[in-house]
């Protein structure tokens, strides 16, 4: 993403920047905005959801007072009070509690509509005369460890919830059992009256709530708005956490698929937890709908930024856009091309001094390049006329060598041919000259060497008619045929062969120089090569002069592009390699030739 940011045209990522820091702080105001009037009207729900609660638990403690004071009526009524006392003596004379003769009496008023049945229970936990309800699982339930809480509360207790079983129908319900005591005149407990509420009346009181409303034992939902079956788990059905339940609480669950806004309240009378449960995403979004006013800021708001921003970068980005228009043309070569300031600012300045600077590296180059030019015809003049005295010294012995022998016909005709070399040489008074004159020198050195030595050289010239047209430096192949006469075929006593071979291959201009003479081994090989490339006031006065200025001159000439190697095997031959740019004269400047 960063490395697409960057190859973005720089008026672009002006409008991006200005349009990011002009946005930021409209979607900021307007996040705040909505955040706030979602935190306030979340904690007014919160509020809500809280004062429903304690409504519940209000209607709840007043079903509660009035089923107690149906107990507190049964457990006073004077037939009861007897019909205990009659069950008391019974028991105390039949170890067995055969209470099969007594009868239940009547209840002295209609019980509430939740109430689903009574029963009798002395004090030992035993049930008396129960017609109505599975006796197995009453005795089930009212264990002896319920027995002894029931006993030391020695007060009206209401139980966790339980089935009881009807034994016309077998029907199963879910109760709340409220158990309360019965004194007779010295205050001694002679029974209880027990009386199980239905739990599915509880969800008849959560009606009026529009929020879900769910009262819960431990982890187990016993009624709810939505009828669920009695011992739901509420981890199955809403996926969050018992601990939530543990005390009051107000909290925003997060689930997979929705949020939840869940208030809890503790109902101690009955050991109960009543729960509220609303989405707080179809919250969120009541709220939304009602923020039209933050939304047509939020909308002018975008529009304003995008013509802002597109303006802004416009304004800025032309001049620098001009610039880089200016330093591409400069770019590919046209350094004539100026920039034309359209303000008096800091990039009016700045385009004065690019001007200034292109007019400054325009002088400057100019007279580098003169300079280089200079410098390199004075470099190549110095080497070549130190070649030529050389060259001038050696057909010198030649012909003196001639006259020694009275060869004066030979002698004369090589004065010929030197004059033949210098006319060439001198014309024009120019220090490069074409591979085709080159050849024509080579020629007239071979010929008067030829004259020399005649029992035991003999030559052979293979050159390409391709490389004619193109330049070389004056006596570049001359030293290269000098040294294999004087230090390959001359110093081998069967005399030998000499083949003068160019070619032109990847434009460069390729010579090699064979000869059959004394070779040289691996040493010598190295150590010529670390002579010609020695500085040059270490070359001057070693016989290998020629060969150390051949490269010389060349690397002047081509830039340092030459390549120079040297093949041999002592005793069978010698094979010197060359190697240079095919340049012609209008390609060096004409200066230099």
């Amino acid at each position: 993403m960063l490395d697409v940011y960057k190859s973005l045209p720089l008026s672009i990522k002006y409008f991006f920047m200005i349009f990011i820091l002009i946005i930021f702080p409209i979607f900021g105001f307007f996040f705040f905005a909505r955040l706030n009037t979602i935190e306030t009207s979340l904690s007014q729900k919160k509020v809500s959801d809280s004062i429903t609660l304690d409504t519940l638990a209000a209607n709840l403690e007043a079903y509660m007072k009035s089923v107690e004071v149906m107990g507190t009526l049964l457990s006073t009524n004077e037939l009861n009070i007897n019909f205990f006392a009659d069950a008391h003596e019974l028991a105390d004379a039949n170890e067995k509690h055969n209470y099969e003769n007594l009868v239940v009496p009547n209840a002295p008023s209609a019980p509430p509509i939740s109430v689903v049945a009574t029963s009798y229970m002395d004090s030992r936990g035993i049930f008396i005369g129960e017609q109505t309800l599975n006796l197995n699982r009453l005795s089930y339930f009212f264990n002896a460890t319920l027995m002894e809480e029931i006993q030391a509360a020695n007060a009206p207790i209401w139980t966790k919830s339980f089935s009881i079983e009807f034994k016309k129908n077998q029907s199963v319900k879910k109760v709340l059992s409220l158990v309360v005591p019965v004194y007779d005149k010295v205050d001694n407990v002679l029974g209880y009256v027990i009386l199980f509420v239905d739990t599915e009346h509880l969800s008849y009181l959560l009606e009026p709530y529009l929020d879900d409303i769910y009262i819960l034992e431990s982890s187990y939902i016993i009624a709810s708005k939505n009828n669920l079956p009695p011992q739901t788990s509420l981890f199955s059905e809403m996926q969050f956490s018992y601990s939530l339940l543990l005390e009051d609480n107000n909290v925003i669950v997060r689930l997979k698929n929705d949020s939840l806004i869940v208030t809890t309240k503790q109902f101690a009378p009955w050991n109960l937890q009543l729960l509220s449960v609303s989405s707080y995403d179809e919250f969120a979004a009541n709220i939304a709908t009602h923020l039209p006013s933050l939304l047509t800021f939020l909308m002018y708001g975008l529009v304003f930024a995008f013509f802002s921003s597109l303006l802004i970068a416009r304004l800025q980005s032309t001049p620098i856009i001009e610039m880089k228009r200016v330093m591409n043309q400069i770019k590919e070569g046209s350094l004539s091309v100026r920039l034309v300031p359209k303000s008096k600012d800091e990039f009016g300045e700045l385009g004065l001094t690019l001007n200034a600077l292109l007019d400054r590296i325009q002088n400057l180059m100019k007279a580098q390049k003169q300079h280089q030019q200079w410098k390199r015809r004075m470099e190549l003049k110095i080497v070549q006329e130190q070649v030529k005295p050389h060259f001038l010294y050696n057909v010198l012995e030649i012909i003196n060598s001639m006259i020694r022998c009275n060869l004066n016909e030979e002698a004369a005709s090589t004065v010929e041919q030197l004059a033949h070399f210098y006319r060439i040489s001198l014309s024009n008074g120019s220090d490069t000259i074409s591979i085709a004159q080159e050849i024509q020198l080579i020629e007239n050195y071979l010929s008067l060497q030829k004259t020399r030595y005649l029992e035991f050289m003999d030559y052979i010239l293979a050159l390409s008619p391709a490389i004619y047209d193109y330049c070389i430096p004056k006596l570049t192949l001359q030293p290269l045929i000098e040294n294999s006469i004087y230090h390959g075929i001359k110093e081998k006593e069967s005399g030998g062969l000499l083949c003068i071979s160019g070619y032109l291959e990847n434009q460069h201009v390729t010579f090699e120089v064979f000869d059959t003479g004394k070779g040289m081994s691996k040493a010598q090989i190295a150590e010529l090569t670390a002579f010609i490339y020695k500085q040059p006031n270490e070359q001057d006065m070693n016989p290998h002069f020629g060969l150390a200025s051949i490269v010389r001159r060349l690397n002047i000439l081509y830039q340092n592009e030459v390549s120079f190697h040297i093949d041999s095997i002592e005793n069978e031959y010698t094979c010197i390699t060359i190697s240079f740019p095919a340049l012609k004269i209008q390609d060096l400047g004409g200066d230099l030739c």
